[in-house]
């Protein structure tokens, strides 16, 4: 077999092996980023202002990551929910432990099985645009405003996300250059209306 062959043949096979592995790296780095902000030990605390009839109560919200290895982060949630569905408000305690997909944001793992598969919502691709589609596990909707809030002492840009069901409607406002959710006001209407807002107050994240 002549040299001019083997070079032929050899080329062939870079060729081959070289463009489906680009196509996928570059594939891979259009859909997702791994989020430059995330280290094991990150955390963020929003203030949770619940409001309805006669009463008002304050709580918080922390998700905090506890581990990240490889393509995975760990994430430890502790947040207050209100149940309006009764009599009376009940605000309730719930905690979650998530293993997070960090290009995709899907949940791989979790106590609840209702939320595997589906997309952790407290921050988005440093991709976002207006009219991109913002995909979490409240459903899929669609930016198409900013917004600056002041929050964290700081004035900050924000892509704003809304959602509007039947029982209830969400704005979350996610930070442009982090893509983290920095605040967001939910309304229930159920039995009683109850107006929620979730302020970011603590981190030690350098947004």
């Amino acid at each position: 077999m002549n040299r001019k062959l083997l070079l032929s043949i050899a080329a062939v096979l870079i060729i081959g092996v070289s463009l489906p592995l680009g196509a996928y790296l570059y594939l891979r780095s259009q859909v997702a980023a791994k989020p430059s902000w995330l280290r094991s030990g990150m955390f963020m605390t929003y203030e949770q202002f619940f409001v309805w009839t006669g009463h008002n109560q304050t709580e918080n919200m922390t998700w905090n990551v506890v581990g990240l290895r490889d393509d995975f982060v760990d994430v430890h949630l502790v947040s207050h929910g209100a149940d309006a569905t009764g009599e009376n408000v009940a605000i309730t305690l719930g905690e979650e432990n998530w293993t997070i997909n960090v290009f995709t944001r899907e949940i791989v793992d979790s106590l609840e099985s209702a939320y595997v598969g589906k997309k952790v919502p407290f921050w988005i691709e440093n991709s976002t645009r207006i009219g991109s589609r913002i995909d979490s596990f409240y459903g899929v909707s669609v930016v198409k405003q900013s917004q600056v809030i002041s929050v964290l002492g700081q004035q900050r840009d924000c892509w704003v996300v809304e959602y509007d069901w039947t029982t209830a409607t969400m704005t979350r406002w996610y930070d442009k250059s982090s893509g983290i959710v920095l605040k967001i006001h939910v309304v229930l209407h159920q039995n009683t209306t109850v107006d929620i807002t979730e302020t970011a107050i603590s981190t030690n994240i350098d947004l």
